[in-house]
């Protein structure tokens, strides 16, 4: 049986830790962040809080057109302590572009597989919430397709529409509740939260981790880029720091003085390394409408439509502080200050309406992100992103169709765009495929034999969808190759 070690806590790290002890491996987890299982979780926007939990990214300001905000998870569950539960399979088109093996009938057993542990399901009730009624009527009004439930992974929701970043209640399921769970219980994992790996190298036949200790701060823990090291070894090593963290992370591994007695990785193929991701179109459109539509009831985001290569999905009332920070502001108010700001916010939760876009970057602006290392630091890059054609329209005739009125978001005042959802940056291929950082069968890192990525960081192109149900059904079919559920030899039938 082999020691393997995991990097990062998210949907592809905690299935690899589940796969792996319940194959009879043992498992070492490293994760930057906090195991928030037994604290108290406020349901709080306060800065001090929120960063504990999000990691944000410096942007180079000399090759960034436009200003580019990117935010992930951190934690151990990753991505799932802070996200909206929400498990859309991504539709055949999204599709397109990717390496052999890859599509619904291929991939469909594996989303059942993840709905399955995660119980996901819609909401109860869905279309009674007036935010629900508001969007299916805005929609019709529009002429848009009628709204669908979203699936989700929320088990005895209360439906307080806090639901980001933690369930104070503990009613989200996440990857902590359940594979790292799984994991536990067949006593083989060890966990070891506040570690953020700063490089990788080899030891004869084994992989040897790195580790910077992040417990000197009390949040950013991704900032992190001194001190001493602690060093952890294994036969093999599982990456899955996400879109951001794995392409620097190898790139560090490339780039480090390596203590005596350390060799480098064998050289793997760069020049998609840390490039081509996408931002999944992450837009956001706000509108005050004037039936009250109570958005902090339901869930997070309840419901979508879907218009094939992007869906839009409502939003619940965006916490207030967020929004001024923003200066996300009413059309036709010229500051976000004074006394007009604060009489049109006086009824900001009960009559305003969010859509969020999920998709595709526009033309030319697809796969368009970069990050790379800055000093043990990620830093990313873009120039130019825009959202999918029509879905800014689509979303605006919604709230229009409810009489609403739209709201000056980020990108109409300061050409600011923003993503939760990045994807790309060590793009897996077919072995014909000379520049892909990964194998697509087992997303073994190339001539690195026992070193995968296993994170939304191997996906080539964006699913179209919010991403971490394709990022785990990915992960899950990678480890039936890699433990011989799938033999290598027959892929990908």
């Amino acid at each position: 049986m082999a020691h393997v070690i995991v990097i990062g806590s998210g949907f592809g790290g905690s299935i690899a830790a589940k796969r792996f002890t319940e194959a009879g491996h043992t498992v070492e987890l490293l994760e930057m962040g906090e195991d928030w299982r037994n604290q108290v979780t406020p349901q709080s926007a306060d800065p001090a809080f929120l960063f504990r939990l999000l990691r944000d990214y410096p942007h180079d300001y000399l090759l960034t057109k436009p200003k580019l905000l990117v935010a992930q998870g951190m934690g151990l569950g990753g991505g799932s302590l802070v996200y909206s539960a929400i498990h859309l399979r991504a539709p055949q088109i999204a599709f397109h572009g990717w390496p052999a093996g890859y599509d619904r009938a291929h991939l469909d057993p594996y989303y059942a597989r993840v709905e399955q542990r995660l119980g996901v399901a819609p909401l109860p009730g869905v279309e009674e919430f007036p935010r629900s009624r508001a969007f299916i009527d805005g929609a019709a009004a529009a002429g848009l397709p009628r709204p669908a439930p979203n699936p989700l992974a929320l088990a005895g929701c209360t439906a307080c529409g806090w639901c980001v970043p933690l369930c104070g209640f503990g009613k989200k399921t996440t990857m902590a509740h359940t594979y790292l769970a799984d994991a536990e219980r067949t006593g083989k994992l060890t966990v070891r939260t506040r570690r953020k790996a700063a490089y990788i190298g080899r030891a004869g036949n084994k992989y040897r981790v790195a580790c910077w200790k992040t417990e000197a701060v009390k949040r950013d823990y991704q900032r992190v880029n001194d001190g001493p090291l602690v060093m952890v070894e294994g036969d093999k090593v599982v990456v899955a720091c996400g879109a951001i963290e794995s392409p620097v992370l190898l790139e560090r591994s490339r780039a480090a003085d390596l203590p005596e007695g350390w060799e480098p990785l064998r050289a793997f193929p760069t020049a998609r390394l840390g490039k081509g991701i996408d931002g999944t179109g992450d837009f956001l459109q706000g509108g005050f409408v004037p039936r009250a539509v109570d958005g902090y009831k339901g869930s997070v985001m309840m419901m979508h439509v879907d218009l094939g290569e992007f869906v839009l999905e409502d939003v619940h009332g965006i916490p207030v502080g967020a929004t001024v920070m923003l200066e996300t502001r009413p059309h036709g108010v010229k500051k976000a200050w004074g006394q007009a700001y604060k009489e049109r916010f006086r009824d900001y939760g009960r009559h305003m309406l969010g859509v969020a876009i999920i998709g595709r970057s526009g033309p030319g602006t697809a796969n368009n992100i970069s990050v790379r290392d800055k000093g043990g630091i990620a830093v990313t890059s873009t120039a130019a992103y825009t959202p999918p054609p029509g879905s800014l329209e689509a979303a605006r005739a919604l709230i229009k169709g409810l009489g609403g009125e739209l709201a000056d978001s980020p990108w109409e005042l300061t050409k600011t765009a923003f993503t939760v959802h990045p994807v790309g940056g060590c793009a897996m291929g077919d072995p014909a495929d000379a520049d892909a950082v990964v194998s697509a069968g087992d997303l073994a890192v190339r001539e690195n034999p026992g070193l995968h990525v296993i994170d939304g960081s191997v996906l080539p192109l964006s699913a179209l969808r919010n991403p971490s149900h394709t990022i785990s059904a990915v992960a899950e079919r990678a480890m039936d190759v890699i433990l011989g559920v799938h033999p290598r030899d027959r892929w990908p039938s």
